[in-house]
């Protein structure tokens, strides 16, 4: 009987492992792999938020079940990319705001176009995630966010700022870690490409 139940639970485990690669094999479909060679200069004022920040954790993103904690990193990216701008925004601002403005739907996303219809914040959605995106919205001035994938055991899809590029690697600011990280942490892989930025309304 002791046997039976072994087997049983090396089978179970097996299946379970099987699962949880699937999953990761079909999560890390469509990235791509980029590699820096440009240096652009990190700007060392801009402010670091994090997601989790007991002062907007537990706001929601609209009408939708999902708060800052638990789904707002590209919402704190936004609040960093800004934190140098006319009108500087604390993730928790920038959450009220969107959600004042209709910008989350009802699952939390952010709907860039109805972002854009702000007066005074300016969106860029890259139709293609690639070196060249990256490149184009740093040496603009402006700051990207990526969408990576998370390397932890039940890894998962998650959005950082990249702020600059240093000796071949890109610098980032991640909203659920503290201090500078790097694309490489990630793999150097990214998924999707936005850049956020806010200009004063004449």
């Amino acid at each position: 009987m002791k046997s039976n139940t072994k087997k049983i639970l090396i089978i179970a485990t097996v299946i379970v492992i099987g699962l949880v690669s699937v999953s990761q094999l079909i999560k890390n479909r469509g990235g791509v792999n980029v590699q820096c060679q440009t240096a652009y200069d990190v700007d060392g004022e801009l402010v670091s938020y994090r997601q989790d920040d007991p002062k907007w954790k537990d706001l929601h993103l609209g009408e939708s079940e999902f708060t800052m904690e638990s789904s707002g990193c590209i919402t704190t990216c936004i609040a960093t990319a800004i934190s140098r701008s006319g009108n500087p925004l604390n993730p928790g601002q920038v959450a009220t705001l969107l959600s004042d403005n209709g910008v989350f739907d009802q699952d939390g996303n952010l709907q860039w176009g109805k972002l854009d219809e702000i007066p005074g914040f300016n969106t860029k959605v890259y139709d293609k995630p690639d070196v060249n995106a990256i490149d184009e919205c740093l040496a603009q001035g402006y700051y990207p966010i990526v969408k990576v994938h998370r390397n932890t055991i039940f890894s998962y899809h998650h959005f950082v700022l990249i702020i600059g590029a240093v000796e071949g690697e890109y610098i980032c600011m991640d909203p659920l870690k503290d201090g500078f990280t790097k694309l490489k942490d990630y793999g150097n892989r990214i998924y999707a490409v936005r850049c956020v930025w806010y200009e004063d309304v004449d």
